[in-house]
């Protein structure tokens, strides 16, 4: 899933030329209700298809996960953080990531082979808004 947290260049704040043309125009969001609205606004021109959750605009997940501007996290079955990657784009390594993941899937078998269950994953301090792939 994608978490939406702060609008990284607004039109009131760090503005950037390419966001001008990509017509990427948002003002930083004041209340939760609009930053749900430029989150709906982003994920269809990004034609994105997993889904989408939105930081309360408190900002409470993206400080608590160092979030600005982007950055890549697995959390693993039990609700624990299983990689951390650094701050994206340049920190994003997906050939970590993918490693990971095969790492966890082989132990998911491993544990399904011996009958363990899981807990399920619970998403803490965001406000889960999400919209449909």
């Amino acid at each position: 899933m994608n978490v939406y947290v702060r609008e990284a260049h607004p039109t009131d704040g760090w503005r950037m030329s390419s966001n001008d043309k990509d017509g990427v125009v948002f003002a930083q969001p004041t209340t939760d209700e609009e930053r749900c609205e430029v989150a709906g606004k982003c994920r269809a021109a990004l034609h994105m298809t997993i889904p989408l959750v939105v930081d309360h605009v408190d900002d409470r997940v993206g400080h608590a996960y160092s979030g600005m501007p982007d950055r890549l996290y697995l959390i693993d079955r039990a609700g624990k953080v299983a990689y951390k990657g650094g701050r994206g784009p340049f920190g994003f390594k997906p050939g970590e990531v993918e490693q990971q993941i095969a790492m966890m899937l082989a132990d998911d078998k491993r544990a399904a082979e011996l009958g363990s269950r899981f807990p399920t994953l619970s998403i803490g301090a965001a406000r889960v808004l999400t919209f449909a792939p």
